[in-house]
């Protein structure tokens, strides 16, 4: 999608285009990560031009994606990268925003800065949608698959770390299966061992420790060769037709 492609969008749609129009959250992403702060500069520029909104409920209730959101999260990524989205992780009506951009960042960096966020926090709800989950799962989504990236030593050790303490203080069945999810994007020392020994009695967690099992097993294995950049296209195009 080039520059007028993007002002194309915004501008289509017979409904107010402070909705948004025809843009979708999942193209401000792609923006951003193809032009940098360029592409941050049109993305403000539409923003303001067009009054995106922030809130996604309206005063007569209805629902609207609030891109003004969604939008702050791809200019600060354009113009200062995965560090740059830190100050946004503070305030929770806007980390979520952040943690779906550095989701699909997919560098060492954007693990970086979700990792620490995760360390250095807890979550205020059991909800799914609490900022802190949301960042744990996008820390399994990016480390924890055969396609993912290859973290670094001390990634993993985190990774680690920030499993074993939240597993042990885990309230719901969601968020035991999250934590043995992610484990699987920490193949080192004693984490096959701690798999092994959670005992969990939900069916969701028992596959999730069953499935971590096998993949620490198989990634600990010394005959196991990492995929090739061929073969990560080829699992993620399998994950994509079996969605």
């Amino acid at each position: 999608m080039n520059f007028s492609d993007l002002a194309r969008k915004a501008a289509k749609g017979s409904g107010p285009l402070s909705y948004g129009a025809a843009v979708h959250p999942e193209d401000l992403i792609r923006f951003s990560l193809a032009y940098g702060a360029d592409g941050a500069d049109e993305i403000e520029r539409l923003c303001k031009q067009h009054g995106w909104h922030e809130d996604g409920l309206l005063a007569d209730g209805t629902r609207v994606a609030p891109l003004a959101r969604w939008a702050a999260a791809c200019i600060a990524y354009g113009r200062g990268g995965a560090a740059s989205l830190r100050h946004l992780l503070a305030d929770r009506t806007i980390a979520t925003f952040a943690i779906a951009v550095l989701s699909e960042v997919r560098t060492e960096s954007s693990v970086t800065v979700l990792l620490d966020y995760c360390t250095s926090t807890t979550a205020l709800s059991d909800e799914p949608d609490d900022p802190f989950w949301r960042a744990l799962g996008a820390l399994n989504g990016l480390m924890s698959f055969d396609d993912g990236l290859v973290p670094s030593q001390e990634q993993q050790k985190k990774l680690q770390y920030l499993v074993i303490r939240t597993f042990s203080n885990a309230r719901t069945a969601y968020q035991q299966t999250l934590c043995l999810c992610a484990l699987r994007g920490a193949p080192i020392e004693g984490s096959l061992e701690w798999a092994k020994a959670q005992a969990v009695t939900d069916p969701g967690a028992m596959r999730a420790k069953s499935a971590a099992i096998k993949s620490l097993r198989h990634r600990l294995s010394e005959a196991y060769m990492p995929p090739s950049a061929e073969e990560k296209r080829q699992i993620r195009r399998q994950r994509a037709l079996n969605a």
